[in-house]
């Protein structure tokens, strides 16, 4: 059988454009993109979806770790700012018992002091992180605790407690519902500022004192429960973070594979190319035009 130009010239283009797709893969995988059909590699592709589904979890629980550090850690400020005003109350309180302290202007001083902790304790209760009201519940968006008139506030917020997923299947409580903070005590420090000016040393330092107290107890107690929640969101952010790292690194291994490797494919590919383009321009026929443009 007689082979034509015709013929040489398709045989030529066929073998190009199967060294040009073989430089094409190898290229992919130099990036990164071995596989971009089910049909590269079926099995491949189902363990890389299943690692994209985990890796965008993991991701998911990072970003929300992060969120929830930064809400548990302002409630912690707080929540330790009212438990040393209500240590600072305290310390007046009893001063107050000490003679020196029962002229007039000691006790209007006094008086003061007491008030102006419990005007700084009632700001920490309606503290807010980014525009929300961090001892709100789920109403975030409205004052939690206002004045009810008589020296006391009333919380308007809600008892449901805000959830952050820190780590596939498990979530963490990030905030503290307002009635679950001694709000009484606003009422206690008014009246005990009252019964100071008054002069009723008795009151103040027994039941009043005794208000004071529980209520630091309480602060204690949350601000703890709060600390061993940030605790246990750094702990499972570590394990995001390292679960993270290795997923990307089998993700990497499956779609592009060893990168060294993948390099000298790709070398070994566009070379095999150029030789081919040289001998086919060396194998075809020359043509009119190859003289005429030489």
């Amino acid at each position: 059988m007689r082979v034509t130009n015709w013929m040489l010239l398709n045989t030529a283009v066929r073998e190009l454009d199967d060294l040009r797709s073989q430089y094409a893969k190898a290229q992919k995988k130099v990036y990164g993109r071995s596989l971009e059909r089910p049909s590269d590699d079926p099995q491949r592709m189902v363990e890389a979806i299943d690692l994209t589904a985990m890796k965008v979890k993991l991701e998911r629980a990072q970003r929300a770790a992060t969120d929830a550090k930064e809400w548990l850690s302002i409630a912690e400020t707080s929540l330790t700012a009212m438990a040393e005003d209500l240590q600072a109350a305290q310390e007046t309180m009893i001063q107050f018992g000490s003679p020196a302290n029962q002229e007039p202007s000691a006790k209007q001083n006094l008086a003061l002091q007491i008030e102006a902790l419990r005007d700084a304790i009632k700001r920490e209760m309606n503290a807010q992180h980014r525009g929300r009201y961090l001892f709100a519940g789920w109403a975030t968006d409205q004052v939690p605790f206002v004045d009810d008139g008589a020296g006391g506030v009333t919380y308007q917020g809600s008892s449901h407690k805000i959830e952050r997923e820190i780590a596939p299947g498990y979530k963490v409580t990030i905030n503290v519902p307002g009635d679950q903070l001694p709000d009484g005590i606003i009422a206690t420090l008014t009246e005990a500022a009252a019964e100071i000016r008054a002069g009723n040393v008795s009151r103040v330092t027994g039941e009043l004192l005794g208000k004071v107290k529980d209520a630091a107890d309480v602060l204690l107690a949350r601000r703890s429960e709060v600390g061993l929640a940030y605790q246990q969101v750094e702990q499972f952010e570590g394990y995001s973070r390292d679960g993270l790292i290795t997923v990307e690194e089998r993700l990497g291994e499956i779609s592009g594979g060893d990168i060294a490797d993948a390099v000298m494919q790709m070398t070994q590919a566009q070379q095999a190319y150029q030789v081919a383009l040289s001998a086919f321009a060396m194998a075809l026929p020359k043509t009119l035009m190859d003289y005429m443009f030489r």
